[in-house]
């Protein structure tokens, strides 16, 4: 037993010289410089909060045709939304020729922009106006969609209410808000349905509507025209598949430059033979004032057809409303 002793202890010098190289390697590694930070991905952190990075928490984005979002970007829009319509035993019926006192089914198509974040139970609600730029609203109801992410087969969902109309005679406008307190777009959740209808009377057709300031300081609102309609969509067909899931940023300034041409105010003027004249073109309204506005329409001499024309108000650059209004005409 005793011979065997320096045989014990070399291999456990051994052994101890083995481990203090592995360990010399282990801690005197290279160590491999960091990737940067993309600044938007970093948490925010609160007081009390556990932070959450962006790539974790996504936003789902209800949506419809909104003509508030549209025009904050400079785009043309109509008051005519091709995401309402009303329906009566399940045919279409214009807003225009709604009878009092008789229950319809009002439809809104709810979207979602988002790609990765779908939404269940959004609440819609429901209200309409009497017809007019920036009237008293009067709840209807509210009712929920689910919304999957965008480009899925559940898009649009349709949101339905129905429906009485008020028993005095006349036009009213609907209006439509996706309400979503996580919202990654707030600005475009209310859409309007506005539009009024006219037969030419050789070759002439005057609209009356009120504008109501419903703030409670003095405004000064200006009257535009214009006679932009929705376009056609266009093929899927004609479109060349894209290179890659996600746009480049060239690809994405092409779209917009594209769309904004497309949807430009200035390039849907009023067209050569048209007169058109808004009495007044400015109000200046004190809180809670509402007047009446005129818009007296003539067509050029043997003029057939529908004509579409927007009469949009304005507080210096701000949106505040409008209406679409439709001339027809038989030669």
């Amino acid at each position: 037993m005793t011979r065997r002793r320096p045989w014990l202890w070399l291999l456990a010098l051994l052994w101890l010289l083995g481990l203090a190289k592995v360990l010399k390697a282990f801690c005197c590694r290279p160590r491999l410089p960091r990737p940067p930070r993309d600044p938007n991905d970093r948490p925010q952190r609160t007081h009390g909060c556990a932070p959450v990075p962006p790539f974790v928490h996504r936003k789902p984005d209800p949506l419809l045709y909104s003509q508030s979002f549209l025009m904050g970007q400079g785009l043309a829009v109509t008051w005519d939304n091709p995401d309402i319509h009303i329906e009566k035993g399940g045919v279409p019926v214009a807003s225009t020729e709604l009878e009092p006192d008789t229950v319809y089914d009002v439809i809104a198509q709810i979207w979602n922009g988002s790609v990765d974040a779908p939404a269940a139970g959004v609440p819609v609600r429901f209200s309409f106006l009497s017809f007019g730029v920036n009237t008293v609203s009067t709840p209807i109801g509210t009712t929920a969609v689910d919304l999957p992410v965008k480009g899925s087969a559940g898009l649009p969902a349709a949101a339905h209410m129905a429906w009485r109309t008020p028993a005095t005679p006349g036009h009213y406008c609907l209006q439509i808000e996706a309400v979503w307190a996580d919202d990654a777009n707030p600005l475009n959740n209310l859409g309007q349905e506005n539009a009024d209808v006219k037969p030419l009377n050789s070759p002439h057709a005057a609209f009356v509507f009120p504008v109501r300031n419903d703030e409670r300081r003095d405004r000064r609102l200006r009257l535009e025209a214009d006679t932009y309609t929705l376009p056609a969509l266009r093929s899927c067909d004609r479109e060349r598949p894209a290179p890659r899931p996600a746009p480049s940023a060239e690809e994405r300034e092409r779209r917009v430059a594209a769309a904004r041409a497309r949807h430009d105010r200035a390039a849907h003027g009023i067209p050569p033979g048209w007169q058109v004249v808004i009495d007044p073109a400015e109000l200046a309204l004190a809180p809670e004032e509402e007047r009446e506005v005129t818009v007296d329409v003539t067509a050029p001499d043997g003029f057939s057809g529908r004509q579409a024309l927007n009469v949009n108000a304005f507080e210096g650059e701000r949106l505040i409303g409008g209406v679409t209004l439709y001339v027809e005409g038989t030669a």
